[in-house]
């Protein structure tokens, strides 16, 4: 059954586009101009430049705040790829245009059942603007995603990093930073609960310094200046540093190590 997006009129657009960026304004008013009544909502813009992992996150946490029938834009690395063609999926009654750069693959374990594959024209500096908008218009027209271009499997799949288990330690990573330099790892509450049994734990970040050996609750928790884990709204493991910018303060990278090992 093919999802309705004409009933909801709702696009979201994440972008590494910066905020001034002539480009955000060009798409909103060709989709305002095409599809009356249609509202654009940025779910995000500034992503770091080409960063698809970052803008994974992003979509992945925010796409189910909308409701169904949502059309989400993913304009992140969308012209450094070599093939020609956007792609186009249905999740959990939301679809999702996303260029052929791998981040499907970031944003779907297991990969959808049906993944569509929509040529675009090679022209001009953005060539896929006129591919992402053309695909919006059609939607928004009722027109299913079977209905775009061909079924495909012929496309670039990344996957995220993934935490590791043993009988007493999780290895995971760093795999998001938000505005205030909080290190959010792959390390959820209930995988934390299930290998930890009630045990008690040290929680090293990206090195034997950074030791964490009590979780908190909240930020207030701990001292000005101090290291902190807690486990977010997102129920991921947090790292950071009272009123300070752990990123920074600590030198962690996406990708950076976080143990628990648990005693």
């Amino acid at each position: 059954m093919a999802i309705d997006t004409k009933s909801g009129k709702i696009v979201t657009l994440t972008t590494d586009w910066k905020q001034h960026d002539i480009y955000i304004g060009n798409i909103k008013g060709r989709l305002l101009s095409n599809c009356p009544g249609i509202s654009v909502i940025d779910l995000a813009h500034n992503v770091p430049s080409f960063n698809i992992q970052h803008a994974s996150f992003i979509v992945s946490y925010g796409f189910s705040n909308f409701p169904t029938g949502t059309i989400h834009l993913v304009m992140v690395n969308s012209e450094a790829v070599a093939s020609p063609k956007l792609l186009v999926t249905e999740h959990s009654g939301h679809v999702f245009v996303v260029p052929d750069n791998g981040i499907i693959g970031l944003l779907f374990d297991p990969l959808p059942d049906k993944v569509i594959g929509v040529n675009i024209a090679a022209h001009g500096g953005f060539a896929s603007l006129d591919g992402f908008v053309n695909t919006v218009i059609a939607l928004y027209n009722g027109h299913g995603i079977e209905s775009l271009g061909e079924i495909t499997t012929d496309y670039l799949v990344k996957r995220n990093y993934r935490a590791t288990v043993g009988n007493s330690f999780i290895q995971g990573n760093i795999i998001y930073f938000d505005s205030y330099s909080n290190a959010i790892t792959n390390i959820s509450k209930s995988l934390f609960d299930k290998v930890g049994n009630g045990r008690n734990y040290n929680i090293l970040v990206q090195s034997n310094y950074n030791r964490i050996d009590k979780l908190s609750k909240t930020y207030q928790e701990v001292k000005e200046g101090e290291l902190l884990g807690l486990f977010n709204s997102f129920n991921l493991l947090e790292i950071a540093i009272r009123n300070g910018y752990a990123a920074e303060m600590l030198s962690l990278n996406v990708g950076g190590s976080v143990s628990v090992v648990f005693t």
